[in-house]
């Protein structure tokens, strides 16, 4: 079995570009790992799809997979001449977790690759991946804003409403609901650096309670 050593991992329920990690992820640096070729159509599915592996292909990486305090129980590095990806499995073969590589990682794994057989590689797809077109921060920023929307309209804080609307918009509107469309709309065109202050905003109220 070929393997691949010191490679830094953050393995999420979604597809997260390294540059999309968050400091709040459980990073980590997996000292060794069970490295496989595959062609590049499996990976195209890995990468949109969870999938379900064979029983042998667990027991191939059972324990395989050795980090800083003991083994991952069923984790492997698949990658093909278009790019790498990390899945973990549950004991029943289904992914659970996956993690892209930076960039450095990426490119030492498909030096390495001339040297090793393409595996058959034996699965199912269970289901598609759904895809963001927002980048994670930005995500993160809208669901943490309308919540705050949503948070004060419930408990009927017009007075914060009517501060968040003008520190927004610079107006204010006589009413509630209609300022309460008017920013939920605005989060559905995307986030500006006004939304960010706004995010900046609310987070600095919560910390100075």
């Amino acid at each position: 079995m070929n393997y691949y050593y010191d490679i830094m991992v953050n393995l999420e329920d979604n597809n997260y570009m390294f540059y999309e990690w968050d400091e709040l992820d459980n990073i980590e640096i997996i000292k060794k790992i069970p490295l496989f070729q595959v062609s590049s159509k499996v990976l195209k599915d890995i990468i949109n799809n969870e999938i379900k592996v064979s029983k042998e292909f667990l027991d191939m990486i059972h324990n395989k997979t050795k980090v800083k305090k003991g083994y991952l129980e069923y984790v492997s590095l698949l990658a093909s001449k278009n790019g790498a990806i990390i899945l973990e499995f549950a004991s029943d073969g289904v992914s659970i977790a996956r993690s892209f590589l930076q960039v450095e990682d990426e490119c030492n794994v498909l030096e390495v690759l001339y040297t090793i057989p393409i595996l058959k590689f034996d699965y199912k797809i269970e289901k598609r991946i759904d895809k963001s077109k927002d980048l994670r921060i930005e995500k993160k920023i809208k669901d943490f804003i309308n919540l705050e929307i949503n948070t004060l309209y419930n408990n009927k804080d017009l007075e914060k409403i009517v501060f968040l609307y003008s520190e927004w918009f610079g107006k204010t509107k006589n009413n509630v609901a209609e300022m309460i469309s008017d920013m939920q709309n605005k989060l559905k065109t995307g986030i500006t650096d006004v939304e960010v202050k706004i995010y900046d905003l609310i987070k600095l109220s919560y910390n100075n309670v």
